[in-house]
C-alpha cells in the first residue's frame, strides 16, 4: 500500500477533523478497532482522524485504503508528533495526563503498546500527601461517602497537559499537579486548553 499522507498536517487540522467526526458528517471510515485518539476525554479512530485532516492539505479527504494505521505507522506518527495520544481499546483511562506509571521523568515519550508520554506513582503520592485525598474543585472524599473501597481513589490532574509539553521534564508534585475526582477531572477538560481549579470552583458553586 502506497502511503499518500502528505507532510504539513498540524493540530489544527486534527483538530478541526474531530469536529468534523463530532458533528456526524459521513465518513468512509469505519470503527476503530484496536487503538484510538483521545481528545477532551472522548476517543476517535486514528485513520479517520488523519484521513480527514489530510483533506486540508491535499484538497480531498483520504480513504482507508490511501495509507496505513497501527504501531510505527505514518499516521500515528503525525497524530504523536502534534501532541495527541493514542492509548488501545482496554486502555481504561481517559485522560493522557493522569499519572500512573512508575517513572521519575514525566513527558518523555516512552513505548507501551503505543507511545504514551511517561509518569510516575511517586510524584501522585507527594501530591496527595500534600493536598490531601479530597477533589480539590468539588470536595469530594471517596472514602466517606463509598467507605473502604474508596480509600486513597482520586484523579491526579496535572495544571500543564503533558502532551502540550512535548518533552521530557521534571514534574513538581506540588507546583503541577492537583488531586481531582473523575467528575472534575473530565470538567477541567471540557475546553482546550483545561478550565483551571478555580475556574471549575466558581462554576461549581454558582450552581451549588
Amino acid at each position: 500500500m502506497t502511503d499518500r499522507i502528505p507532510e504539513g498536517i498540524t493540530a489544527e487540522d486534527i483538530v478541526n477533523a474531530i469536529r468534523k467526526i463530532e458533528s456526524g458528517a459521513p465518513s468512509k471510515f469505519a470503527s476503530s478497532t484496536r487503538y484510538d485518539v483521545l481528545f477532551e476525554g472522548k476517543r476517535f479512530a486514528p485513520k479517520a482522524v488523519v484521513g480527514i485532516a489530510s483533506a486540508k492539505v491535499l484538497g480531498e479527504e483520504l480513504t482507508p485504503y490511501d495509507f496505513k494505521g497501527g504501531l510505527k505507522s505514518k499516521c500515528f506518527r503525525v497524530l504523536e508528533s502534534n501532541g495527541f495520544e493514542i492509548v488501545t481499546k482496554g486502555d481504561v483511562c481517559p485522560f493522557p495526563e493522569e499519572v500512573n506509571d512508575e517513572l521519575h521523568f514525566e513527558g518523555g515519550l516512552s513505548v507501551v503498546k503505543v507511545n504514551r508520554y511517561e509518569r510516575n506513582t511517586d510524584v501522585r503520592k507527594k501530591c496527595i500527601k500534600h493536598y490531601g485525598i479530597s477533589c480539590q474543585v468539588c470536595r469530594l472524599a471517596f472514602y466517606e461517602k463509598y467507605g473502604a473501597i474508596g480509600e486513597e481513589f482520586i484523579h491526579v490532574h496535572h495544571i500543564v497537559p503533558i502532551a502540550s509539553i512535548s518533552h521530557q521534564y521534571i514534574v513538581d508534585p506540588i507546583r503541577d499537579l492537583r488531586p481531582v475526582c473523575p467528575n472534575c477531572h473530565a470538567m477541567l477538560h471540557k475546553r482546550q486548553p483545561p478550565f483551571t481549579i478555580e475556574e471549575l470552583r466558581d462554576i461549581v458553586g454558582d450552581k451549588s
